[in-house]
């Protein structure tokens, strides 16, 4: 789908000019796609627009080629797409019939092997064999139900197209709403009843091994494309479900000019950052909220591991995948409905010391005996990174400390803070903008010394203004690794006070990717 058609079809959905006014479900009208004229027609009818769309227009020949009138079509609309329970039974069973005769389940792309003309043949041949019939109008909305759900993501395809979505929440199977950095909308997607939403959610987990049930109520995993989602039963989900959410990482290239790309830092602080991570010698710690990109700039820093060095990552979900020749992954696992099986990540942590590595990362530290294992790994020598949830720099290192201090009851704050000051070297911390939704790294302190019952923190970078032209302030012109930036070509003596997209310092070239000596 092309990305003018996919900006249409996602104003059409989109309801943020609707914000914070109450939504009528039978009466509000969808707004029209630029270079369309709006016309006061109810939700039934406006729903009809969405033909402009490549998917649903092709759609349309297949139901003309199938005997449909362009004008029975058009006074349907779908509605808020509810099937009458034979229509319903149709699709299921047409869907199946296409899955046979195309084995749609081998991961093959579905959408270019099966043409509208064989997705009318299928819904016919079930009719025939049920002995049924149906009048053309719902006929029409079976086979454009069947043309979006052969998609990869079916009726979210165009979410996912868009490269402004970030995150896409599934309530019910008729509530969809995305979000645009932190803005949640409103959109008019949605499936034609709760069990075609229920199977697509199954398909959807079928595809990475996974499933839903009363016993296993919680599923995350994620697509080799970055793609993660999370899904939860309905059975704890009160009177809507299953929920459905689904993040899509933006910043698509892991690499350091990805970052510079997407403004989520300049040259120079990037590069400080990757001189680090180059050296071997420090282990970062990358914090944030939820959804701020902790993992994208894990992955973006994992291109300068030295190409000759072992990574290991311990995940609960796998999402790192650096492309690196000598990387291994271990992944948790949950109890199985015996309650027995489970395997930590405290537990991967301490195998991970049997396995030589010269680094140890850790998707994402939110256990105490995780952090305890991470820490100590860090403490012998094993450098590496993690992802914690935390507000601002500083607190990161509050984070820690309440961590290690549920895990070891018995040890004085004071032993904990100097294990934290062992261990961790640097701290950066992320956000997403508000308004643009655009995450940005917002403060990068170095971690030094336990003195006096405090660790000594030098902040070194810090973003002074937001807005399209974001602007960070040198914090300090000195740093505990000197001599690691001088060694890869940074002064900061040298860089001027303050640092952007523009003007002095911006044409600093990024370090490169080591490659084999």
């Amino acid at each position: 789908m092309a990305a003018d058609e996919n900006d249409n079809l996602l104003g059409l959905f989109s309801t943020r000019t609707t914000q914070g006014k109450p939504i009528d479900r039978g009466a509000a009208a969808l707004p029209a796609p630029s270079g369309t004229v709006a016309s006061p027609t109810p939700m039934n009818s406006g729903r009809v627009a969405v033909r402009e769309s490549q998917s649903i227009s092709t759609s349309t020949q297949a139901v003309r080629s199938g005997g449909v009138s362009p004008g029975a079509l058009r006074s349907t609309g779908t509605g808020r797409g509810k099937l009458s329970p034979l229509a319903s039974t149709i699709l299921r069973e047409a869907r199946r019939e296409l899955g046979n005769d195309y084995n749609l389940q081998q991961g093959s792309d579905p959408s270019q092997l099966v043409s509208e003309a064989k997705i009318a043949s299928a819904v016919d041949k079930v009719l025939k064999r049920r002995g049924e019939t149906i009048d053309d109008i719902e006929r029409a909305n079976v086979i454009i139900h069947l043309q979006k759900d052969l998609l990869g993501w079916g009726v979210l395809q165009p979410l996912i197209d868009n490269r402004e979505v970030t995150d896409i929440h599934v309530y019910d199977y008729q509530t969809v709403v995305l979000q645009r950095g932190k803005v949640s909308e409103t959109t008019g997607l949605h499936w034609p009843n709760h069990a075609a939403y229920v199977s697509f959610v199954d398909r959807l987990l079928l595809r990475l091994g996974k499933s839903l049930s009363t016993q296993q109520h919680t599923v995350d995993a994620s697509f080799p494309n970055g793609i993660r989602i999370c899904a939860i039963h309905e059975s704890v989900c009160g009177v809507r479900g299953p929920y459905l959410c689904i993040r899509v990482p933006r910043v698509m290239e892991t690499t350091l000019e990805s970052l510079v790309t997407y403004q989520v830092a300049p040259p120079l602080i990037v590069n400080y950052i990757a001189a680090l991570i180059r050296s071997g010698q420090c282990t970062i710690m990358v914090s944030g909220e939820t959804g701020t990109g902790k993992t994208t700039m894990i992955k973006c820093l994992g291109t300068q591991f030295g190409y000759d060095e072992s990574i290991v990552s311990v995940e609960d979900t796998p999402e790192l995948n650096f492309t690196h020749p000598y990387f291994r992954c271990l992944v948790s696992r949950p109890p199985n409905t015996e309650g027995v099986g489970e395997v930590t990540l405290q537990e991967h942590i301490k195998t991970t010391l049997r396995m030589t590595p010269t680094r140890v990362i850790l998707g994402e530290m939110r256990t105490p005996y995780s952090a305890e294992a991470f820490l100590e790994a860090a403490q012998t020598g094993h450098t590496g990174m993690s992802t914690i949830h935390a507000r601002n720099a500083r607190e990161t290192l509050v984070r820690l400390e309440s961590l290690l201090g549920r895990a070891q009851k018995s040890v004085s704050i004071d032993i904990i803070r100097q294990q934290i000051a062992l261990a961790v070297d640097c701290v950066v911390w992320l956000f997403r903008e508000k308004g643009s939704g655009k995450p940005r790294v917002g403060e990068i302190i170095e971690v030094g010394h336990f003195v006096e019952g405090q660790i000594q923190v030098r902040p070194m970078f810090r973003l002074a203004k937001t807005g399209d032209r974001p602007v960070w302030r040198v914090e300090s012109w000195s740093s505990n690794f000197d001599e690691i930036l001088a060694d890869n070509g940074i002064f900061l003596g040298d860089s001027p006070p303050e640092v952007t997209f523009s003007g002095q310092g911006s044409d600093l070239q990024l370090l490169k990717a080591p490659t084999r000596s």
